[in-house]
C-alpha cells in the first residue's frame, strides 16, 4: 500500500517579506535598481536584496529614505502592504509576524503576491 499523500501546505508569508514585495513593486515600476536604493540607504546591494526578500526588517528611518527615493509617502507603502495583506487573507494566505515560514508555504504565497502585484495599479 502506498504511503498516504501529505497535505499541501497552507500559503504563508511573513509581513516583512510582503512589505519587501511592495517595495520591489514600487522600485520596478519606477525603473530603479536594487543598487540605487542600497546606495541611498548606505548599505550593500545584497543587504537591500534581503530587505525585499523579507530576510531583514527595515527601520522607520530606512522606510522614510526608501520612500523619498521612490517619491512615495511612507504611509502609502504601509497602506499598500496592508491592502495586499487583506487581499492575501481573502485568498486563504496567512500573513504572519513570524520571520520564518516553511519554504513551500512561502513559495505558494509569493505566487499569489505576484498575481496581486500584476493586477495592482
Amino acid at each position: 500500500m502506498p504511503p498516504p499523500l501529505s497535505r499541501a501546505p497552507t500559503a504563508q508569508i511573513p509581513y516583512t517579506a510582503l512589505m519587501g514585495q511592495v517595495l520591489k513593486w514600487y522600485r520596478e515600476r519606477q525603473g530603479w535598481q536594487q543598487y540605487d536604493l542600497a546606495q541611498a540607504l548606505g548599505i550593500s546591494q545584497p543587504a537591500y536584496s534581503r530587505i525585499e526578500a523579507g530576510g531583514t526588517s527595515i527601520s522607520i528611518s530606512q522606510l522614510r529614505i526608501i520612500a523619498q527615493v521612490l517619491n512615495v509617502p511612507p504611509n502609502q507603502i504601509v497602506l499598500r502592504t496592508d491592502r495586499w495583506a487583506n487581499q492575501l487573507g481573502q485568498r486563504g494566505v496567512i500573513v504572519t509576524d513570524q520571520r520564518e515560514v516553511p519554504k513551500a508555504a512561502l513559495l505558494l504565497a509569493l505566487g499569489v503576491v505576484a498575481a496581486i502585484a500584476t493586477m495592482a495599479k
